[in-house]
């Protein structure tokens, strides 16, 4: 069995004003950088989706409904950059209408243990086979109670064999102080919580020893 961390991110849900979160807008208010620090700037080719701001092993991207902060390398410490600048984005923009608030680790077990399979199948899944169908994945959701909000525990076994864990630690509440405060949430203890998952209930470590 392997564990590989990837796509790590902080989202926030909220009526955004494209207006103000341009890449200018987006340096200055959420970055707080200087305006001469350099950014890059990634612009989609059909001009349908929205721009991608990059600095610092950190890509923030804005649509009108959810604000985006994504870490280069699924590590903690970035993870924590990320949750500041999403924080910030509350703080600077308090005309924003929000209604959520999350972080999510995720990871791909490959050569998962069969206890894992078996936790994700169900005894439907011999009826769905006799009655013709192919399954094309399966899932197992939970929701957990995880300090003021929740965590949203969702495991997926595709076709390839390989088992996608999703830890999303979720806030809903259109309050900015409620939500700023769930993303001061203290890295340690998502560190913790998401370890305390992986080896107590999924019997998964990840490289290294550790979460």
């Amino acid at each position: 069995m392997a564990l590989e961390p990837l796509d790590w991110n902080v989202v926030v849900v909220g009526y955004w004003n494209p207006a103000i979160l341009t890449p200018a807008g987006i340096a200055k208010r959420l970055f707080e950088l200087q305006q001469s620090t350099p950014i890059m700037v990634e612009v989609p080719i059909d001009g349908l989706a929205p721009h991608r701001v990059r600095h610092d092993k950190i890509t923030v991207t804005a649509d009108p409904g959810r604000l985006v902060v994504a870490v280069d390398a699924p590590e903690f410490p970035l993870l924590e950059r990320a949750m500041t600048i999403a924080a910030r984005a509350i703080t600077n923009l308090p005309e924003t209408p929000f209604s959520a608030a999350g972080f999510n680790v995720r990871f791909r077990v490959t050569e998962p243990p069969a206890e894992m399979i078996r936790a994700i199948e169900a005894p439907v899944d011999s009826r769905i086979s006799d009655a013709g169908f192919a399954i094309e994945l399966r899932q197992l959701k939970r929701t957990l109670r995880y300090e003021k909000g929740s965590l949203n525990l969702d495991l997926r076994l595709g076709k390839s064999g390989d088992v996608r864990v999703e830890l999303n630690f979720h806030m809903q509440s259109s309050d900015r102080t409620e939500l700023t405060a769930w993303l001061a949430t203290p890295i340690d203890s998502l560190r913790e919580t998401t370890d305390r998952v992986l080896r107590e209930v999924l019997g998964a470590v990840a490289e290294g020893g550790k979460a």
